[in-house]
């Protein structure tokens, strides 16, 4: 049996959509996904194709089987590791899958060992980075290494186990920043 990982079990699969509520709303209905955590006007400092800049999102999360699925609406017009999938005609794109990097530098060491490159890296106002990985074979799609701490991983897990018994009822639960 196989068992090497390079970053441990996948903890999330993302999304870009351009529509947070809709893209939300679509999941619930169509594929009972919920119910959705999530963030308004959620500001971070991307660091992409050599820019700084503040990009500002919508951020709806979800789990399903305790693995999160993250839902990414990036509203201002500023370069980051989202904003070339504003400029096409899809309503929704599969972005990423993601890892949680306790120890984040080491993370990205084995990345880049494996071949990998660092596109840029998202950072909150806690200093918390979101680092994204490419390579040729994984197309599109970036590996996203989440920096935690055990506070988010328990708020994580919580989340995660609510979802495995949700009855339908308060689908939608995000707050404004």
């Amino acid at each position: 049996m196989f068992t090497t990982q390079l970053f441990g079990p996948i903890k999330q699969w993302g999304f870009l959509v351009k529509d947070l509520d809709q893209a939300m709303a679509y999941w619930k209905d169509t594929l009972g996904v919920g119910p959705w955590w999530g963030y308004r006007n959620v500001t971070l400092e991307a660091h992409y194709q050599g820019q700084v800049n503040e990009v500002t999102m919508d951020v709806g999360l979800a789990y399903q089987n305790g693995v999160q699925i993250e839902l990414i609406h990036q509203t201002n017009d500023v370069l980051s590791p989202y904003s070339e999938f504003y400029h096409s005609d899809k309503q929704q794109f599969m972005h990423q899958i993601a890892y949680f990097a306790p120890d984040i530098d080491a993370a990205i060491a084995r990345g880049k060992q494996a071949g990998m490159t660092e596109q840029g890296f998202c950072k909150t106002m806690l200093n918390q980075r979101y680092v994204y990985m490419a390579h040729p074979m994984m197309g599109d799609v970036v590996v996203e290494l989440m920096e935690v701490d055990d506070g988010f991983i328990a708020d994580y897990q919580r989340c995660a186990e609510e979802a495995e018994n949700w009855d339908g009822s308060d689908p939608f639960r995000l707050i404004s920043l």
